[in-house]
C-alpha cells in the first residue's frame, strides 16, 4: 500500500495525454520534461569520456553542495552575465524534482500550502503531495511575455 500522499490515482494527466496525441500524429515537439541528457539529442564531444582516465577518479571524496571544481565554474559562469557569485552560494543538484523536494522539506511544514503557477513543472502536484504540502494554483498568463495573473494569486492565498 502507497502513502496517502499520493493521489488516489496515477493515470496520465492531460499534458501526458496531449503529449502523446501529438507524438502520435508525428508532430515536431520540443519536451522540456526530458531529464535523460542522452535522450535529449545533445551533441557531445569526442573526447568526452577521457577524463574518466583520469586517477583522480578512484578517490572517493563526496562534498554535500557539490564538486567545488563545478561549482566555481558554474560561479564564474553566473558572474560573467550580472553581479558576481560566490562558489559557496552555488549548491548542485542531480535534478530539478530533488530540488524542489528539498526546498519544500527545508521551508514547509507538512500541512502547508504553496502556490504553485499553472502552466508550471509538470510534476509539482506529485512533488508537493510527496512533501506533504499543498499545490495552491495561480495562473501565469502570456500576451508577448509571461506574467503573473495577480487576482488568481490574491484568490490562492489562504
Amino acid at each position: 500500500m502507497f502513502s496517502s500522499r499520493l493521489p488516489a490515482s496515477l493515470r496520465e494527466n492531460a499534458f501526458t495525454r496531449a503529449r502523446s496525441r501529438l507524438r502520435a500524429l508525428g508532430a515536431p515537439l520540443l519536451d522540456l520534461t526530458i531529464s535523460n541528457p542522452t535522450s535529449a539529442g545533445i551533441p557531445y564531444p569526442p573526447d568526452l569520456l577521457s577524463s574518466l582516465a583520469d586517477a583522480r577518479g578512484f578517490r572517493y571524496e563526496p562534498e554535500p553542495l557539490g564538486l567545488l571544481a563545478a561549482r566555481t565554474a558554474i560561479a564564474g559562469m553566473l558572474s560573467s552575465h550580472r553581479s558576481p557569485v560566490a562558489p559557496e552560494d552555488v549548491v548542485l543538484i542531480a535534478s530539478t524534482s530533488e530540488a524542489y523536494a528539498l526546498l519544500f522539506k527545508l521551508l514547509c511544514n507538512p500541512g502547508n500550502a504553496v502556490l504553485v503557477p499553472q502552466p508550471s513543472y509538470p510534476l509539482f502536484e506529485l512533488l508537493t503531495r510527496l512533501e506533504g504540502v499543498t499545490p495552491q494554483p495561480y495562473r501565469l498568463e502570456y500576451h508577448g511575455i509571461w506574467s503573473i495573473d495577480r487576482a488568481s494569486v490574491e484568490r490562492a492565498l489562504t
